[in-house]
């Protein structure tokens, strides 16, 4: 291993570090950050961030889940429903995924996340659903202005 290669692998070692802190913080699992930061500030394609991001969501979820089991809150059995679903529709959701253009997959992407922004925003809050969508707007404009 080379010494560049040293400290390329130590700036993923930090991200998961981030990664690991806010996915057990918020209970996500973890692409609703290790996705954005591997597309926009590693360079990876969509495909490859999102492959990557799945692949160490087991590790970092079993160990987070187990820390809020022992804590009380982890209903194992709605667990279990929820696998018993999930398992069987990550494989197709990760077909239909590989086949579509990096640039559709992207797009997808950006706008499930400002959906799912939209709907955990307090509903009684007309000022968080407008600071949501004039941060959505400055996000578009910014993207728009660096496709020249």
């Amino acid at each position: 291993m080379k010494s560049g290669s040293i400290l390329m692998y130590g700036k993923y070692a930090l991200l998961g570090v981030v990664v690991g802190t806010f996915s057990s913080l918020f209970g996500v699992g973890g692409g609703i950050i290790m996705v954005p930061v591997l597309v926009i500030l590693a360079g990876f394609g969509q495909h490859m961030a999102q492959g990557i991001s799945l692949a160490v969501m087991v590790p970092t979820a079993l160990v987070g889940g187990f820390g809020y089991w022992r804590g009380g809150n982890v209903n194992l059995w709605i667990a279990a429903a929820v696998c018993v679903g999930s398992i069987p529709t990550a494989h197709l959701g990760q077909g239909i995924a590989q086949k579509l253009p990096q640039t559709t997959l992207r797009t997808l992407f950006a706008l499930f996340m400002v959906g799912v922004a939209a709907r955990i925003m307090p509903t009684a809050s007309l000022r968080s659903m407008s600071l949501l969508l004039g941060m959505t707007l400055v996000a578009v404009g910014v993207r728009l202005m660096l496709a020249r």
